[in-house]
């Protein structure tokens, strides 16, 4: 049986040369394991010869479901968000679903982003830490979506968070760096607001007030290599440097690095060390050896994994968070 050339073939199309129900090609492609072989095979070959492609969009409007999850970031050219794109885009695959990559700005509307997300129909949303605000997470949370906050802690039980436990983190470099022998320290922060470099400041100047010394020098950056490289040259203005400077990402530590170098003429580890956090690939390079708090991204992507499972399995669950523990890769930087 042939049908008239035609630019779109539908899948009442496939139904006519297969000679089965409509409804049945629609089993076939959703739940074949619940058709019998023989039909399976019949409305295959008619796929196959009339070129028929799916159509996803209409298939979702009938699931309700679009198999899309979005990934929300302020930003993905800092090559630790980089890293964890690709790594939880491999986890979201593994699910059966696809990927939409959604980029923000710090200033952009909440409303903008809220309705880029509602737009594609999203069956889940992951956010990057520092993409947004306490208050949009609520109104993500009243519009019923499956949501996790990764690397930014809440306690909430309309949606899920995993982090790194940053404050410990933050001891955990002062410990370090007491260890070591230095007595005076600096800190280039993150943003302002930032909880994840705020928890690893308080962290950081808690522990080294433990261990009797006064709080470090600190100079606001904003995550980026060039805010690292002029962050330590604005403390040099202030006066002596200190002997230890923990930078709250691996970026700044290595442009601060660069800076103390190339401009100041200073040997590191032995006139100034660092520390940075996230441990890149780059600060493992023979030119920098940077000593770098490393996140468990592997474990961290796992629960990820286990709660968005959950809730596309339609599994009684609640929110929530988990809290995990970092280590230090320890290099010549310090």
């Amino acid at each position: 049986m042939l049908v008239e050339s035609k630019s779109v073939i539908t899948s009442s199309d496939v139904a006519r040369i297969a000679n089965v129900s409509q409804a049945t090609v629609s089993r076939v492609f959703n739940n074949p394991d619940k058709v019998k072989a023989q039909t399976v095979a019949k409305v295959q070959k008619a796929v196959r010869d009339l070129g028929y492609t799916p159509n996803a969009i209409a298939r979702s409007l009938t699931s309700k479901q679009t198999n899309m999850v979005a990934i929300v970031s302020v930003r993905f050219d800092n090559p630790f968000y980089q890293t964890l794109l690709i790594k939880i885009s491999d986890m979201i695959s593994e699910m059966g679903k696809k990927v939409i990559l959604i980029q923000t700005n710090f200033d952009q509307s909440l409303d903008d982003i809220l309705h880029e997300v509602m737009a594609y129909q999203v069956d889940g949303v992951v956010v990057l830490s520092a993409a947004l605000s306490t208050k949009l997470l609520d109104r993500f949370a009243k519009i019923q979506i499956p949501l996790v906050v990764f690397n930014k802690y809440f306690d909430s039980r309309e949606f899920f968070s995993v982090s790194s436990d940053n404050m410990d983190a933050g001891k955990l470099v002062a410990d370090f760096l007491h260890g070591r022998g230095y007595k005076s320290f600096g800190f280039i922060s993150g943003l302002q607001l930032s909880q994840t470099s705020d928890f690893r400041y308080k962290g950081f100047t808690e522990r080294l007030h433990e261990h009797g010394y006064v709080p470090p020098v600190s100079i606001s950056g904003d995550y980026s290599y060039r805010s690292g490289y002029e962050g330590l040259l604005e403390m040099k203005q202030r006066g002596k440097l200190p002997q230890a400077v923990f930078c709250v990402n691996d970026l700044m530590a290595l442009g601060a690095m660069d800076a103390a170098r190339s401009v100041l003429g200073m040997k590191i580890p032995d006139d100034i060390a660092f520390v940075g956090f996230d441990n890149l690939e780059q600060g493992s390079w023979q030119s920098y050896k940077l000593t770098s708090v490393k996140q468990p991204l592997d474990e961290m992507i796992s629960h990820t994994q286990n709660y968005l499972t959950k809730k596309f399995d339609n599994a009684e669950t609640s929110g929530g968070y988990i809290l995990l523990k970092c280590k230090l890769e320890e290099r010549s930087s310090s």
